[in-house]
């Protein structure tokens, strides 16, 4: 049996200060204590003393998903330090732990990224998805880990079929037909907390993405979330298989 890898984006809450969210993480660490699981947590340093104060399961790695979630390839090269190399230290200073992966926001990482990410410290990144997002990227790419410059990219792998990127969003958006795409054998899956609240993406919010966020939200979306963990528990983090590797 294949272990797939298990990522989670660590975020605020839609449209706001706040960070309501977080309440999900309880979901997540009970289901990992109960199949002897584990996951990567992707979160903001922004965030990490709030994350840090709520809690963190033994069985999860922490990871960086940037400073304040910025879209990299519009920040200047001093505002690139802060978001990758900053959120880095403040994650090890709050958490007290190594910190070896990142992911950029949005999945759109600058050019600049893998070498800046190995002069800084990392070990691996997991910026790029094997496969398509409208008005974003178009990667023609294996979906399994390579390297490059000298960093372990670990790209999201996409359903099959339409080769959007394998996570809750686009199985909630496309359900129940999403259930018929998933690949036979998954490698790695992701998910935002805030998906998991009931609260609809506000105006300020592209209308795609309003829709995609805003279908079988809430409770709805925690179930089709657990069905599918529970199938392919137990998962893993992407330390575990980097270790592996």
């Amino acid at each position: 049996m294949i272990n797939v890898i298990l990522t989670v984006d660590v975020e605020y809450d839609w449209g706001a200060a706040t960070t309501d969210n977080l309440q999900f993480l309880t979901g997540l660490y009970n289901f990992l204590d109960d199949t002897n699981s584990r996951a990567t947590l992707f979160v903001l340093g922004d965030i990490a003393e709030k994350v840090a104060e709520f809690g963190v399961s033994k069985n999860v790695e922490i990871a960086s998903h940037s400073m304040s979630h910025a879209n990299l390839r519009e920040a200047s090269e001093e505002e690139l330090v802060n978001e990758i190399e900053g959120s880095k230290n403040l994650l090890e200073k709050t958490f007290e732990t190594k910190v070896y992966g990142f992911r950029a926001p949005f999945f759109t990482p600058p050019d600049s990224l893998w070498d800046i990410l190995k002069r800084v410290g990392y070990h691996y990144s997991s910026s790029l998805v094997a496969g398509y997002f409208p008005g974003r990227y178009n990667n023609k790419i294996e979906s399994r880990p390579f390297d490059k410059e000298g960093i372990k990219e670990y790209p999201l792998q996409s359903f099959r079929f339409l080769h959007f990127p394998l996570g809750l969003s686009f199985m909630r958006l496309m359900y129940p037909v999403s259930k018929l795409m998933v690949p036979k054998k998954p490698y790695m899956f992701y998910y935002h907390t805030t998906e998991l609240l009931r609260t609809w993406p506000g105006e300020e919010e592209p209308l795609g993405i309003r829709l995609m966020y805003g279908i079988n939200r809430g409770r709805r979306a925690r179930r089709l979330l657990y069905s599918f963990l529970e199938k392919h528990a137990p998962t893993k983090s992407i330390r575990d298989h980097l270790l592996s590797y």
